[in-house]
Parts: C-alpha cells; sequence; structure tokens
C-alpha cells in the first residue's frame, strides 16, 4: 500500500519539464506575431515618410507649386503639378519596389493601402482637389489612409490632418 502512494503525481523535473516546453512554444508565437506587426508598422512608417517628403517639397518648392501623392491601393506614387498622372516624381526607396512607372509596389511590400489622392500647396497645406491657387477643395475631415497586409490582418491607420497637414 504504501508504494501505491509514493507513485501518485508528477514528480518536480517533470513539472519543470513541462513548463520549459511551454516557454520555448510560447516565445516561438509571440516571436513571430511581432515580426509580421513590426513589418506592418515599418511600411506603414514609410509611407508616413512619404507623406511628409511630399509635403516638404511643396513648402521648399516655392511660388505656386503644388506636389501630391496618389495611391490606388496596389501602387503609390509621388507627383508635381494638379494631375496626378503626369509628372510622376522618383520616390526615395529601394530600388526593387519602385516600377518603370516610378511607383512603388505595394504589393512587393506585402501591404495594401485604401486609395486616395493628397495635395499639398506651398504653405504645406492639404487639399483632396486642386486646379489652381484659386480653384481647389481643400481636405475635410482629416485624410484616414489604412494600411493592411496583403492576405488580412490588423491595420495601422495613417491620418492626415485638415488645414495643418500635420501627420503624426
Amino acid at each position: 500500500m504504501s508504494r501505491l502512494k509514493g507513485s501518485r503525481g508528477f514528480t518536480l523535473i517533470e513539472i519543470i519539464l513541462v513548463m520549459v516546453i511551454i516557454v520555448i512554444i510560447s516565445t516561438i508565437i509571440i516571436s513571430r506575431s511581432r515580426d509580421l506587426s513590426t513589418g506592418l508598422i515599418s511600411q506603414t512608417e514609410i509611407m508616413k515618410t512619404h507623406l511628409r517628403y511630399v509635403q516638404t517639397l511643396a513648402m521648399s518648392a516655392g511660388g505656386s507649386d503644388v506636389f501630391g501623392i496618389k495611391c490606388d491601393a496596389n501602387k503609390y506614387w509621388l507627383f508635381k503639378g494638379a494631375a496626378p498622372a503626369i509628372n510622376i516624381l522618383k520616390l526615395t526607396d529601394d530600388a526593387s519596389y519602385i516600377g518603370a512607372d516610378d511607383k512603388l509596389d505595394l504589393a512587393a511590400k506585402n501591404i495594401q493601402a485604401s486609395a486616395f489622392t493628397v495635395f499639398f500647396n506651398v504653405r504645406g497645406i492639404p487639399f483632396s482637389a486642386y486646379t489652381d491657387e484659386s480653384s481647389n477643395t481643400p481636405l475635410s475631415p482629416d485624410l484616414t489612409i489604412s494600411v493592411t497586409p496583403v492576405g488580412g490582418g490588423a491595420s495601422q491607420t495613417i491620418s492626415v490632418t485638415e488645414l495643418t497637414g500635420f501627420i503624426p
């Protein structure tokens, strides 16, 4: 009878071994989920940098030059002037993501973004439509851009504040 009492339960070594296995599996799962979100966060920050860059171009150009950025959900590009399809400017990014048309391929970066067009004038003020200094449509309300991984999943947002063009 005393042998049966001693054989019940788990030993300390068995409990420690199970805990070590749980920690290893948890670490692998957490690190993989962080890798996916880190890639999305970094790509979103790059897109923010491009928006700030085009705003800076507009502010430093002087005169009545207007610059903008357009996204059709699959590609985005910088442009100068009131027509987004004309005077496309080469983006400052890894050349492997830039096509022959000087547009950045979002699918190559494994992301997609909501379609948008934003113009910036010499004061850095954002517009949703722009013809000339006297005929334009100020951004209203704030522009919100959603950036998601290609297969779906958690998304990141970018905001361009109306009137000021602030991009937090």
